[in-house]
């Protein structure tokens, strides 16, 4: 299956890059930590859940800023961040309503953009996902 790899630029300056793959309707995989489109396209981890995703749908996946074809100098990397450059690539891709797919770290990204913009997403997947993280304030490192 092929895929169209496709660059946009959020409103801080930062190139990203975003991919779609297959036909059908509309379904957003929001990304995590450490993406690449070509490898994780290519590579055993994701691959077949790409495949499978693009079957019946047009996949929707992109590069967190600092990671794959993204810019990878960054000035900022946080959840605000993270939600503004999804928003980015939803309207670059110019996609009105979809399902978003949450991986780990990207739930809880997907999970902020559906708060902001329940009109635009039909549907939230979260598979192992988490909303603050083991940081969260007042969290200890210790055990």
């Amino acid at each position: 299956m092929e895929q169209d790899i496709r660059f946009c630029m959020a409103p801080d300056g930062v190139n990203l890059a975003y991919a779609t793959s297959g036909q059908g309707p509309p379904l957003v995989r929001v990304a995590n930590w450490l993406t690449h489109l070509d490898l994780d396209w290519q590579g055993p981890i994701w691959s077949h859940w790409f495949h499978e995703l693009s079957s019946n749908h047009t996949l929707v996946r992109f590069d967190l800023r600092g990671s794959g074809l993204s810019d990878h100098s960054v000035e900022e990397l946080s959840m605000v961040a993270w939600v503004q450059d999804l928003e980015t690539i939803i309207g670059d891709a110019g996609l009105e309503q979809f399902p978003l797919l949450g991986f780990c770290q990207g739930g809880a990204i997907a999970l902020s953009y559906a708060v902001r913009h329940p009109e635009r997403v039909s549907h939230l997947i979260l598979f192992d996902s988490y909303v603050q993280g083991n940081l969260a304030e007042g969290a200890s490192l210790q055990r």
